[in-house]
């Protein structure tokens, strides 16, 4: 539901900017620049609710036990074989998740061919991920 509301926003101001457009071009000047607050107007709630959106968790990242293990990751910086081995899980559960390699290294703050091959070494069937 929240999507379809999102696009009736979006809809709406190019709906008002093809009125306005329509009205410029008939010669309607005066009615033209009615029109142009109200696009600006839209213009912004449109730009905020994309921000917002974007700010905003979703999908496998928005459950609270992945932001959980997520900051756990973040908060360990040692680069022993047993971290990197909890890393790996970590990379692993969230593939299993269904998040994308791009999304995986973002979070993890890693490069996406790392990410990359540690998810073929396990599909692979590689038991010996390091």
């Amino acid at each position: 539901m929240e999507r379809v509301q999102n696009n009736l926003l979006s809809d709406t101001l190019n709906l008002m900017q093809l009125a306005r457009e329509t009205a410029r071009i008939k010669g309607s000047q005066q009615q033209a620049e009615k029109l142009t607050p109200v696009v600006s107007q839209l213009k912004t709630l449109v730009s905020q609710q994309h921000e917002t959106i974007a700010a905003q968790p979703s999908g496998i990242l928005a459950q609270d036990d992945f932001q959980d293990l997520l900051s756990v990751e973040k908060k360990t910086g040692s680069d022993s074989l047993a971290d990197a081995r909890d890393r790996n899980q970590v990379i692993l559960s969230m593939a299993s998740g269904g998040m994308n390699d791009v999304d995986i290294a973002r979070q993890m703050g890693m490069p996406r061919d790392e990410v990359r091959m540690v998810i073929n070494l396990a599909n692979t069937g590689s038991r010996r991920i390091i």
